[in-house]
């Protein structure tokens, strides 16, 4: 009987095994030396903190005994992390910042004197800003730096290339801001008054009891701009006249917006529907700003969970000048030139569409030929089928951007058919 030959390995499987056993070796070397790294390169909050108080206030001191209130620590626009003092009265307060690129944020220290003013800032550290960099170096000492923290203040950023990490940096410096306000100690010490505040609260009291369960949200209105350059505000306003505050009141798809102003005493105008629903006492059917708000109506819209709004600024033989608002804390705007005809049946029908000015939104990584694709694709658009060719024609990852263009177009239409009923 023929010996068995003794079978041999498969040298495949002993290669398979060497590399395996060379790329773990390689792997616990590396996660050894990145352990030894961590510990030289690893920068804990001090140090980030000292860094950044050489950069933009060398003269630091902490404040003796100094405890921070963090009962405010979740503002509107972020959160508060740290608040530190010093011994001349500047606090400088660690706010986190919402709404950078691709949803990130950003974290400044934020500096303010004590007399309210913001003195500097720097940032700390983020999430996701790829192109953080192109923040410029000495933004610290320029954007924001003299504005005063109870007063409405317009996003700087001024030499900045990436838009939506300038946004992040400012609902940081805003959420500081809101922190002051809010916070009583720090709001006594600072001598504030949230004039927002008391404004809100004489538009609940104008308005009743019947609207005390509806969201009073403010709308920046120095801002949001109508035509490139001018800001709501001065788009409702004169030299008599300056527009201080608008909120929109709402609640479950009935909105209102209440228009405030005036110097030592306070007028409101809340309007609903481009009309007036209420007013209060002093304001007279004279003023200017009272004529402009129901010349230049603003129409909201709701798209999922995304408000838009729509303010038309002028309207002459069917061509309609309309900003489209994304109104809060850092609004964008597109202003276009809508022409509307009549259809067969009277109804309006976009003829034209041009887009004059595009704000802050196609820069922010969407290219402006996908803005014309959609200003394009809307022409022939109707109020009964401007929602189905929007749905068809909106770029993919703009959609707030593309829902600015549509609230514009879709109030002149809105416009124009009311005039026509009216006509009728």
């Amino acid at each position: 009987m023929a010996e068995k030959t003794k079978k041999s390995a498969n040298p495949t499987l002993i290669a398979a095994v060497k590399a395996v056993a060379v790329l773990v070796c390689i792997c616990v070397v590396c996660v050894a030396l990145l352990a030894v790294c961590n510990e030289f390169l690893y920068i804990d909050d001090e140090e980030r903190f000292s860094r950044a108080m050489r950069d933009v206030y060398s003269g630091y001191v902490p404040a003796d005994g100094f405890e921070a209130d963090l009962t405010h620590a979740s503002a509107p626009t972020g959160s508060i992390e740290k608040v530190y003092k010093s011994t001349d009265g500047v606090y400088i307060i660690e706010a986190l910042g919402n709404d950078g690129y691709q949803g990130g944020t950003v974290t400044l220290y934020v500096l303010i004197n004590p007399d309210a003013t913001i003195k500097s800032w720097a940032i700390k550290e983020n999430t996701l800003q790829s192109y953080i960099a192109r923040v410029p170096s000495d933004a610290g000492t320029k954007w924001y730096v003299g504005k005063r923290v109870d007063e409405e203040f317009v996003k700087d950023m001024t030499g900045a290339t990436v838009i939506k990490t300038t946004d992040a940096i400012y609902n940081a410096v805003k959420a500081a801001a809101w922190y002051c306000l809010n916070t009583e100690s720090v709001k006594n010490e600072l001598g504030l008054i949230d004039k927002e505040g008391l404004a809100r609260d004489a538009v609940k009291q104008l308005l009743g009891d019947g609207y005390a369960d509806y969201d009073f949200a403010p709308v920046n209105v120095s801002s949001a701009t109508v035509d490139g350059t001018k800001s709501v505000a001065d788009a409702l306003s004169d030299d008599a006249d300056k527009l201080s505050y608008l909120f929109r009141v709402s609640k479950d798809g009935d909105v209102l917006f209440a228009y405030v102003y005036g110097e030592e005493t306070l007028k409101i105008v809340a309007v609903k529907d481009g009309e007036i629903l209420s007013k209060s006492e002093g304001v007279e059917d004279t003023d200017a700003i009272v004529a402009n708000i129901l010349a230049n109506r603003i129409y909201t819209f709701t798209f999922g969970s995304y408000n838009a709004y729509a303010i038309i600024t002028n309207a002459a033989e069917g061509v309609y000048t309309v900003a489209g608002l994304k109104v809060g804390t850092v609004p964008n705007t597109y202003v276009l030139k809508v022409t509307i005809v009549a259809d067969t049946d009277g109804k309006g029908k976009v003829e034209k569409i041009e887009l004059t000015t595009d704000g802050d939104g196609w820069e922010q990584g969407v290219p402006q030929d996908n803005a014309n694709k959609l200003v394009t694709s809307l022409k022939g658009a109707r109020l009964d089928n401007i929602d189905s060719l929007y749905t068809d024609n909106k770029v993919s990852g703009a959609t707030q951007s593309a829902d600015l263009i549509r609230a514009a177009v879709q109030a002149a239409l809105t416009a124009f058919d009311a005039s026509q009923a009216s006509a009728d």
